[in-house]
């Protein structure tokens, strides 16, 4: 296998329980989660504290969970909601088990996921772990593998024993791509000889990626997160950008579409790239990177690319580039590599072709008939923006 990316290499020199009861008892299902949220509700009242001239909030909490306890729902509701809303973590986390549970409230797994989601990315671990498990049971969300795993890692990482202990009994949901057609042989299944990179859906019916991950190739495969196979055409190779574009065969709809930004990105701006770096090592997941533009010109000064701070690996070639809008700034093509011209790649130290190229690439093809759906093109955090966009890349693996 032959991971795909370009090394650019300079010439010159220069039930409520306590913490411990999550980390002792089976972790499945909504049992789980409601244990967990209570924990977290346990945890809240012994650490929730302010300083004396703000005790409100804190006791406006305290007086909710009183009333929790106590069966009053409505009147807990009452105290912690206008918290949640100001932004408290363990407000948020606590609505989403009333709403999980249907404790106080209507069963809605849809408002349990958005109270989570809020406490989450506020980073509460028990929030994290219980947003996980709707993801890995697909209750409030559609089934997601990769999105569960990545809330309970990060639950885990805070030291959460839950989350690690579920993680290390292997019950989440494998996150991986597989072959979902029994007895079909596919490049996915033997990646001796191939090239992988990355690739995404574009506005107008084509699959952009680096031409040098399919140099020579005249077809394809494409694999989305979900594991469904694409076979495509090389129609267009812009050797000078390192550009190509393909074209899926028959009349299969796009996976969704990413949208293009129109002006360039300015020295500073938050950037960041999904992408499949190493699928023989790091897994057949999509892998996100962030950093900034670094400057507006690349290599060299080449005002046709920009440089970034982004850390990419091979297979991370024809990533798009993205701002916090969720547009497509540019395609990930080089890293550069050491003095000595090895491959090994700089930290901190990348190369993206601007969006421009696409543009202009895009514009000698007529518009293909594939339908597709675009993503919206609107300001979001990372964690959303990584959310919106995961499921619109794709693995490319090209073989002579």
């Amino acid at each position: 296998m032959r991971a795909a990316v370009k090394v650019v290499t300079p010439v010159f020199q220069t039930q409520r329980g306590t913490a411990m009861d999550m980390a002792n008892n089976p972790i499945n299902g909504r049992v789980s989660r409601s244990l967990a949220a209570c924990c977290g509700l346990l945890i809240s009242i012994l650490s929730y504290s302010l300083p004396a001239d703000t005790r409100l909030p804190a006791d406006s909490f305290m007086l909710g969970w009183n009333a929790f306890e106590s069966g009053h729902y409505q009147t807990a509701l009452d105290y912690w909601l206008p918290l949640a809303e100001q932004g408290d973590p363990n407000a948020q986390l606590n609505i989403g088990l009333m709403y999980d549970t249907g404790r106080g409230l209507d069963n809605d797994p849809g408002q349990a996921v958005y109270w989570y989601r809020q406490s989450a990315e506020n980073g509460l671990a028990a929030a994290q772990f219980n947003l996980g498990l709707m993801y890995r049971d697909g209750q409030g969300v559609e089934q997601n593998a990769h999105l569960a795993n990545s809330w309970l890692e990060r639950a885990a990482a805070q030291g959460l024993q839950a989350a690690r202990a579920l993680l290390e009994t292997g019950l989440h949901i494998p996150a991986s791509i597989e072959s979902t057609e029994s007895g079909r042989h596919d490049l996915l299944n033997d990646l001796d000889g191939a090239s992988t990179g990355t690739g995404w859906a574009v506005a107008g019916g084509y699959v952009v990626t680096s031409e040098h991950v399919v140099t020579d190739v005249p077809e394809v495969e494409l694999y989305d997160t979900a594991g469904k196979r694409y076979l495509a055409q090389v129609v267009l190779r812009d050797v000078q950008n390192d550009i190509a574009l393909l074209r899926l065969e028959g009349t299969q709809p796009l996976p969704k579409v990413l949208p293009l930004a129109r002006g360039d990105a300015r020295a500073g701006s938050d950037v960041f790239t999904m992408g499949f770096p190493r699928v023989d090592i790091l897994g057949r997941t999509p892998k996100l990177s962030t950093g900034i533009i670094s400057a507006v010109n690349g290599y060299r000064d080449d005002p046709a690319t920009y440089q970034t701070s982004v850390q990419i690996q091979p297979g991370n070639s024809g990533g798009p580039l993205l701002n916090m809008n969720g547009e497509v700034v540019g395609i990930m093509a080089a890293m550069l590599g050491d003095q000595s011209g090895s491959s090994q790649p700089q930290p901190g130290l990348s190369y993206a072709v601007k969006a421009e190229k696409i543009h202009a690439a895009l514009q000698s093809l007529p518009r293909a008939k594939a339908p597709s759906h675009p993503l919206p093109h609107t300001p979001a955090g990372l964690a959303d923006l990584a959310e919106r966009v995961q499921g619109a890349v794709l693995l490319v693996v090209a073989a002579q």
